[in-house]
């Protein structure tokens, strides 16, 4: 709680509304009378003598003091309404007072530099104590006053959007507006004044915090709801002001006013909700039930509304009111479904707050954990009951769109990302990250571009997914109750914060969903039913992703890959023999985490393929798996795969197809078969050989220093591919020399790579090679010289044997 709120409380005496206090003036002693009197009349004409240059000034101590004295006085006479006045001097007074608030309202509209907000709030006070007055008058007497007020110029620090992070101005200005508007003018008024006044007295109010809010009203709210609430629960307790707003709510802001005036709805339902929090009437709990319910209704059309959506600052109002009420054990709580999807809807907003802004921190942790715990027990119960799977499936929806809301965030553009994987590095071993890819990421972006008003320090962002994670995946963790797959998404898509968090209490809710998942795989007939939307899920999310940041690049897709595919391998059993169909979804989710960013991800996408190709052929083909392995291998090289990963997978590719059992069998046992194979072995062949001949050429066509760097990329692929045909089974040898005869013709009339090449070829055609193949290699090797001399490029292309 800020200083200058304190202030502001203190200031507050128990007399405003303590029915005790002196309501009349007239039992004062006639000489005091007659010395207050005098000054009022002092007061009055320094009051009337203020000029534009007096109002602009920044000292006004003496203008206030002046009118806090006047206004002490009119609101002695509210008590006797219509006016009674036995002292003839006392009229003239209000009259008076009549008219230096219109002389003040003409100045306004002429100066330069408007009034500061105490002398502001003060002639909002005498406008509305002058429509109490006069309340019981003429009705366009009672108007003209409130429409003088709500078209005056704004003091000099009222708030606004461009200083949406400053709560304290945003708070003492509401506190200050309900004391001017709603408190000080209705002291000691009867049931008939407030109820001819209030209406008039609520336009202002709203009016005036909905045009202090304009353009950041969800923060503003954010900002000033609870502590607001407690402010006018403590200054204020009249149940006649409640019937009253009550009355013009229903009439005014019901729940068809929730687009159309939603500012003014949220800031009904705040005051409502504060004013009732123990002592709530069927009537206001049939208003807060019914605008709750309008809410949740729009919210369902859009699951997780963006932050300047106007039904967004009503569910927000009405869901931390609810909140709000629930610390405190003499507080009416509202306890629907609807109000429970609402609270669920404040915490994960005011998650995502600093999306928005860095410096956006209405709630300390310790609010925002107590918030989550209320949450947690309310969708405990909601969960349970079997008649709300129409609001438990929204409840799932909105967390699924909270937290693509984040991801979101952090693939905006590459510069957020890239400060995303910095964070990310300041928590995580280097090794769990692949070099390559993360230069290549930094390359590519502007770091200048970054907006600094949002998320930009590693420790803001790591701080921000820490506490992210620690309130959705517990809520997350009590919804797979009742949607266990598509929990266990959810919880996925988020694993990359799992990993940032790294301690047993965040791991606790992915492994109780997970664990679930798995024991209701086991039990489920079939079990495709819980498979399917997962993988085929995931899949499209996959494929469908038009996100700025590569897929190498993604650690969010990267670690919910892993978190799935870890799932598949600890079930493959299941999937291989109970959910065939699915294969290819699976295969398609482990593909994806190839050459990922994030170390782990990567691994364990070669090592699940090396699994399929050398073990799994009876269920993943041979000829299904290795040629979009291999085409994701050349296309990652060199740039994200290094010539390790390289040579590795094609290990892994050509190891299954040299060694299949087709390439192993006699001559004559299944030809068709042998022949199938002996073509993927010369179509691999070729693809690193295209590869390579693409490589060398983009490094042929660079003549400065990165020539060499790319010279060797390319080089170094021809070599691998010279090792792999030393490798080949006898029948597709030759077969293979042709396919490597390309490569070198492609290169005839370059001498310079040409010589390059058939270096490399000698040197490993020359070395551990079996004696069947090193003779018919050497003849080969004599040959391919004479027909590729690199010795001269002025000679005519020979006949090739192919």
């Amino acid at each position: 709680m800020t200083v200058k709120f304190k202030q502001l409380t203190a200031n507050m005496t128990d007399e405003v509304w303590d029915d005790a206090a002196p309501r009349a003036f007239d039992a004062r002693p006639t000489g005091l009378k007659a010395l207050v009197m005098g000054e009022i009349d002092s007061s009055l004409r320094l009051l009337h003598a203020a000029t534009c240059e007096l109002l602009e000034a920044e000292n006004h101590d003496e203008l206030e003091q002046a009118m806090t004295r006047v206004l002490g006085w009119i609101r002695r006479q509210i008590s006797t309404s219509p006016l009674r006045v036995e002292a003839p001097a006392e009229l003239p007074v209000v009259t008076e007072l009549s008219q230096i608030f219109l002389q003040w309202h003409k100045l306004q509209q002429t100066m330069k530099t408007p009034m500061n907000s105490r002398l502001w709030m003060l002639w909002v006070e005498l406008g509305c104590t002058l429509a109490v007055l006069h309340c019981c008058e003429e009705e366009k007497k009672v108007e003209s006053f409130a429409q003088l007020v709500a078209t005056s110029q704004a003091p000099s620090d009222f708030p606004t959007s461009s200083a949406h992070c400053d709560s304290e101005n945003q708070l003492s200005f509401s506190c200050e507006l309900w004391n001017a508007v709603l408190v000080r003018p209705l002291y000691g008024a009867s049931a008939s004044v407030i109820s001819g006044a209030v209406p008039r007295l609520v336009e202002i109010f709203l009016h005036w915090m909905s045009t202090a809010m304009r353009g950041y009203e969800l923060v503003f709210i954010a900002n000033v709801a609870t502590p607001l609430r407690g402010y006018i629960q403590t200054s204020t307790n009249n149940l006649l002001l409640v019937d009253a707003w009550l009355k013009f709510a229903v009439f005014n802001l019901g729940a068809e006013k929730i687009k159309e005036n939603a500012a003014s709805v949220a800031l009904t339902a705040l005051v409502l909700s504060a004013l009732t929090s123990t002592r709530r009437s069927r009537e206001a709990t049939k208003y807060l039930e019914t605008m709750s319910a309008a809410t949740v209704d729009q919210l369902a059309r859009g699951g997780f509304l963006q932050p300047y959506n106007p039904v967004t600052i009503v569910a927000f109002a009405l869901g931390v009111a609810c909140l709000d009420d629930a610390r405190t054990s003499t507080a009416v709580q509202l306890q629907s479904g609807n109000a429970t999807l609402l609270c669920q809807f404040v915490v994960m907003r005011l998650v995502n707050l600093q999306l928005l802004s860095s410096r956006l921190k209405p709630y300390d942790d310790a609010a925002l954990l107590g918030y989550k715990r209320q949450v947690q027990q309310r969708l405990k119960t909601l969960v349970l009951e079997p008649s709300s799977a129409v609001l438990q499936e929204f409840s799932l929806r909105m967390t699924e769109v909270c937290i693509e809301e984040m991801v979101g965030f952090f693939q905006s553009s590459r510069e957020t990302y890239l400060s995303l994987m910095e964070a990310v590095q300041t928590v995580l071993p280097s090794d769990l990250f692949r070099a390559n890819v993360l230069n290549q990421l930094k390359f590519s972006a502007n770091s200048s571009a970054h907006d600094d008003s949002l998320l930009a320090s590693a420790s803001d962002i790591v701080a921000y997914i820490k506490q992210f994670y620690s309130v959705v995946a517990p809520l997350v963790e009590v919804q797979s109750t009742s949607h266990l797959a598509r929990s266990f998404l959810a919880l996925s898509r988020i694993e990359f914060a799992r990993e940032v968090c790294a301690s047993s209490t965040a791991d606790s809710s992915m492994q109780s969903v997970t664990q679930q998942l798995e024991v209701k795989l086991e039990q489920t007939t079939p079990p495709d039913s819980i498979f399917a939307p997962i993988l085929r899920s995931l899949a499209m999310h996959l494929t469908a992703t038009t996100s700025l940041i590569p897929p190498e690049m993604d650690i969010v897709a990267g670690c919910q890959t892993l978190a799935v595919g870890l799932v598949i391998q600890r079930k493959l059993r299941i999937l291989l023999f109970q959910c065939a169909p699915l294969i290819d979804n699976a295969l398609a989710v482990v593909f994806s985490g190839l050459y990922n960013v994030f170390e782990p991800v990567d691994a364990f996408a070669h090592r699940f393929l090396g699994v399929c190709l050398s073990h799994l052929g009876q269920f993943t083909p041979l000829f299904t798996v290795f040629p979009h392995y291999l085409q994701v291998t050349l296309a990652a090289y060199p740039a994200n795969a290094s010539p390790q990963d390289l040579t590795k997978a094609c290990g892994n590719i050509f190891g299954s197809l040299f060694y299949s059992e087709a390439l192993t069998m006699k001559l004559g046992q299944d030809s068709e078969i042998i022949e199938t194979t002996q073509r993927m072995v010369l179509w691999a062949i070729r693809k690193c050989c295209e590869r390579s001949t693409e490589l060398l050429d983009q490094e042929d066509t660079a003549k400065e220093a990165t020539a060499v760097t790319r010279e060797t990329d390319g080089l170094y692929l021809a070599g691998l591919v010279f090792e792999l045909m030393k490798m080949t089974p006898l029948s597709v040898l030759k077969a293979c020399a042709m396919e490597i005869e390309q490569l070198l013709l492609h290169w005839k009339s370059n001498p310079s790579v040409l010589r390059r090449l058939k270096s490399a070829l000698f040197a490993r055609i020359s070395q551990n090679c079996e004696a069947e193949k090193r003779a018919w290699l050497a003849a080969w090797y004599i040959e391919v010289g004479q027909q590729y001399p690199a010795e001269t490029t002025a000679q005519s292309v020979a006949t090739s044997r192919l």
